[in-house]
């Protein structure tokens, strides 16, 4: 679900839908904190990518000063 939520979030940015994609990365993020807390080995990169691609959205948006709660 993570997962195709970040790629939904990416397809989302791409076409100039941030608001749906911020909402979507923000989503994948709480997944994938919460599979991380319980293998960190697995998850943990997966939280860095979503993180980044999150970052990479703010940044287009000129948020550089806004980010994910937690990080």
């Amino acid at each position: 679900m993570a997962t195709t939520l970040n790629n939904l979030a990416i397809l989302d940015g791409e076409q100039s839908r941030e608001e749906e994609a911020s909402r979507e990365y923000e989503e994948a993020l709480t997944i994938r904190r919460e599979l991380a807390q319980r293998n960190p080995e697995a998850y943990l990169p997966y939280v860095a990518t979503t993180l980044n691609n999150l970052g990479n959205l703010y940044s287009e948006q000129d948020r550089e000063n806004e980010g994910a709660q937690g990080v």
